[in-house]
């Protein structure tokens, strides 16, 4: 049986120099839910954090890690990168664990994360806590166990394609025979079923499935097995499908290193989806600046592609990234000032390693001719008072 603790656990503020004051920033656990309620040794249950972020700023909050942990085994399951949620979202983070003994058990779920304020700056904050009890028993001894299943989800964003794993697990200590695995949802599942000839005794498998969200909201994945010309288990995953936000920003600078000059383009995808096929290009008044593409730029993270050019660009460009989102092409422009974006050797941290001992060089010899001129005046001065004194 599910407890939920009745603490209303929240983040507040930041570390380093930088603090935030409650309206700054404001995640909360809001709700925990537990696939089974009943457990028994062995079984597979989903522990399913609702995360919301409740600021009353524009910004996003960048959900880095969720633990899953037991006081007697430490961590035991964890989602990374999970990306951004914007104030007034939240986030579904699945979570999976199993339970060797019977008993009473205290997890706890631990939420780490970076705010984001509207402009783009970021300040690493601390850690959400919020226990879970559930209550495990022993399985009975009279029948054969039961294949078990799991589901692990990607986040899944409304409108793109969601990678889901079914994962069988054979207890017994004899095979499963042909086992037809299928997986349904309120969205579309592409090719939905799966069939394999065996799965032998005290094995595994894992059938890999590819679901469409189509609309934003709570949702859920059943999967099923047949086995053994007749047997079936089931189980349940609840999801909750994001909107699509889509928020990708483009910058070129002009880099210059060792008499080489370069174009650098980057795109950062602010977005909770990836986008693909990114088609890179620009223009100033009197020339076509060199195109460039990349593949994947995953949500939340950026990319950069560097291209050789014969001398510095002066000027305003204006340069546009066309990319696939959504099954559709969409585009982003912007128009910058190439003479302000040009930056040299040491601005940039090409052979950085080169210019800080430099620079660290040279002020060690400003640092040593002070002293030396210091320590010359000391002593004119000192002699000059001994000739006076006699």
């Amino acid at each position: 049986m599910l407890v939920a603790g009745l603490l209303c656990c929240s983040l507040l503020g930041g570390v380093g120099a930088v603090t935030a004051s409650p309206s700054d920033v404001y995640v909360t656990v809001s709700d925990i839910a537990v696939s089974d309620d009943e457990p028994t040794t062995d079984d597979a249950i989903t522990v399913t954090p609702t995360i919301r972020h409740s600021s009353g700023h524009d910004g996003g909050f960048q959900v880095t890690q969720v633990v899953l942990e037991a006081p007697d085994r430490g961590k035991v399951d964890e989602a990374d990168a999970l990306g951004a949620i914007a104030s007034g979202e939240t986030i579904d983070v699945p979570l999976q664990t199993t339970f060797d003994t019977a008993g009473e058990k205290r997890l706890t779920v631990k939420v780490r994360g970076i705010k984001e304020d509207a402009d783009g700056n970021t300040q690493q904050v601390g850690v959400i806590e919020r226990p879970v009890y559930v209550s495990v028993s022993e399985p009975s001894s009279d029948s054969e166990p039961d294949p078990r299943l799991r589901i692990d989800a990607d986040r899944a964003v409304a409108g793109t394609e969601v990678p889901v794993t079914v994962t069988v697990s054979n207890g017994d200590d004899e095979a499963l025979t042909d086992l037809v695995a299928h997986l349904d949802s309120n969205g579309t599942v592409e090719e939905p079923t799966r069939i394999r000839p065996t799965l032998e005794a005290e094995n595994m498998t894992t059938f890999e499935f590819q679901v469409r969200a189509d609309e934003p909201g709570p949702d859920r994945l059943e999967a099923a097995l047949e086995y053994d010309d007749g047997n079936r288990v089931e189980t349940v995953q609840p999801i909750r499908v994001e909107p699509l936000r889509e928020d990708v920003d483009l910058y070129v600078s002009v880099l210059e290193h060792n008499e080489s000059t370069a174009l650098q383009y980057r795109v950062t995808n602010r977005g909770n989806a990836p986008i693909d096929d990114v088609s890179i290009s620009g223009q100033t008044e009197s020339e076509q600046l060199p195109g460039a593409t990349i593949a994947t730029v995953d949500a939340a993270s950026a990319e950069t592609v560097s291209i050789p050019i014969d001398e510095a660009l002066t000027g305003t460009a204006e340069i546009e990234a066309a990319y696939t989102i959504d099954d559709r092409r969409n585009r982003t422009t912007r128009m910058i000032d190439l003479t302000e974006t040009t930056v040299t050797e040491s601005g940039v941290g090409l052979g950085g390693g080169q210019s800080i001992i430099a620079a660290g060089v040279s002020s060690a010899g400003s640092l040593f001719g002070a002293v030396i001129v210091l320590l010359g005046l000391g002593g004119i001065s000192f002699l000059g008072y001994r000739q006076w004194n006699r």
